[in-house]
């Protein structure tokens, strides 16, 4: 079926400014088309009003046509696992069994769309121990599982691999030859959208002309060319900042780490790349202390801080935030105020002071709390609740109250998902400034260009070991 929007507008409730203003797109049946553009141009919002979810909050213009039943995968894909399941294969089939098809039609349809996305093989697993990407193509096999006409897709490809990303394509290509239709929208050009056809671009609300370049509307390419390694100035200090030897991490009879042994200089940025749970964010999650009682670790972490090398290992979780600074995938799980200013001032303790000092001390914190808002490019947005922010400018957040701790170290999870063009620069400024003051970031990724331009190492996990 076929899904037309004619000169179709739309304005929130409350904002004097429309959202979306003479969009006319056909989606036509059996194709796969990509709408483009950076944070802010309304990609999201257009997803949202295609899958009908816009009615009470705002005004709509224009007509849509909408051609048949519409399956929506937001820009965050894990609040949309229903939490009704603990397991990944009740999770798969639940879209079906909600809309009533057998039982055994809907287990089969579930490993069906499991196998072909290949993780199948996780069917008994818990929902919660598995990766980001993992969750995410949980929620998209429920999604293809139900078998709508039309499959909308926000930013499906932030969470996963390169290899992951091409097996999707061709997941998703498959559903377009039986008759389906796919809608997806982004901030980046990846292999994903490399596979869609038409690709239309957007640009503060409107469709530009296709002649327009992706990077003169702020879309970020995160396809390396040929060779695009960048030569970085070798790191010359020769004592590191962080020493990572024989870390282990197992979960029950599986070891998910096996012995890592990593060094991270000063002025250094190391980026860790692999497939989708291998282990990256184990690897930061066991270093600054969270993995869940399931998970064994063993091992020694020490990090050099004001000249003194500190066994973090032996330290609790919270003592170990001002040698670590950790910013993980999810930045909502890691907010808690109700400005971004008040998130930096509570990021870490006070220092220890006489009474009589606290107003002086107290200023001094406020000081600092400007200081890394500018640092990071938040003073406008300080006094804004922050999840009124997009995703990766709360991520920001996150990161300018790590900096608040005075952490020698950055361990960054993913920090370029969902970032545009504009959110890349912000991010290589942060980095570069942190690294000239002597800092050390081990950031995990799956963007193959940020790794080969921006690091000064890059290292792969496979198998439980990190190879250059």
């Amino acid at each position: 079926m076929t899904f037309v929007l004619t000169d179709v507008g739309f304005t929130y409730r409350g904002d004097d400014a429309p959202a979306l203003t003479g969009i006319s797109l056909e989606l036509a049946d059996g194709t796969m088309t990509a709408v483009l553009g950076a944070v802010g141009s309304g990609t999201s919002t257009l997803c949202r009003l295609l899958a009908g979810q816009l009615t009470s909050r705002g005004t709509a213009t224009g007509t849509v046509d909408p051609g048949g039943t519409v399956a929506l995968l937001g820009d965050d894909p894990e609040a949309q696992l229903s939490g009704m399941t603990s397991y990944l294969g009740d999770e798969a089939q639940l879209a079906c069994r909600l809309h009533g098809r057998d039982p055994a039609d809907a287990q089969a349809r579930a490993r069906h769309m499991l196998e072909r996305l290949g993780i199948a093989g996780l069917w008994a697993r818990r929902v919660d121990t598995l990766s980001g990407g993992q969750r995410q193509l949980v929620a998209l096999a429920r999604l293809l599982a139900a078998d709508p006409d039309l499959l909308i897709l926000d930013q499906p490809a932030q969470s996963l691999d390169p290899a992951m990303r091409i097996r999707l394509a061709a997941v998703l290509q498959e559903f377009c030859a039986r008759g389906g239709t796919v809608l997806i929208t982004g901030h980046q050009i990846d292999e994903l959208t490399q596979a869609c056809e038409p690709v239309h671009l957007l640009d503060s609300g409107r469709l530009r002309p296709t002649t327009d370049t992706t990077q003169s509307i702020g879309i970020w390419d995160c396809l390396p060319a040929a060779a695009t390694a960048v030569e970085h100035a070798s790191i010359n200090r020769p004592d590191p900042r962080l020493t990572v030897a024989g870390l282990r991490v197992d979960r029950g009879s599986r070891r998910i780490l096996d012995g890592l042994d990593l060094d991270l200089r000063p002025g250094e940025l190391v980026t860790v790349t692999g497939d989708n749970g291998v282990g990256k964010s184990t690897l930061l999650r066991g270093m600054i202390g969270l993995l869940d009682r399931s998970a064994r670790m063993t091992g020694t972490i020490a990090v050099s801080r004001l000249g003194e090398m500190t066994r973090v290992d032996a330290l609790p979780a919270h003592a170990r935030s001002t040698h670590l600074g950790w910013v993980g995938q999810d930045p909502g799980l890691q907010l808690s105020a109700a400005t971004v200013a008040d998130e930096l001032l509570h990021a870490s303790p006070l220092p220890a002071h006489r009474w009589r000092d606290r107003g002086r001390v107290r200023d001094q914190r406020r000081s600092d709390v400007d200081t890394v808002l500018a640092e990071v490019e938040l003073t406008e947005v300080a006094d804004e609740h922050p999840f009124d922010l997009d995703a990766p400018r709360r991520k920001d957040v996150v990161i300018a109250s790590a900096l608040m701790t005075g952490s020698p170290v950055l361990l960054l999870d993913e920090p370029t998902i969902g970032r545009d063009l504009a959110g890349m620069n912000r991010l290589n400024a942060i980095i570069e400034r942190f690294l000239g003051r002597g800092g050390a970031v081990l950031a995990t990724t799956h963007d193959r260009r940020w790794a080969s331009e921006a690091a000064h190492r890059s290292l792969q996990l496979a198998n439980g070991r990190l190879q250059s």
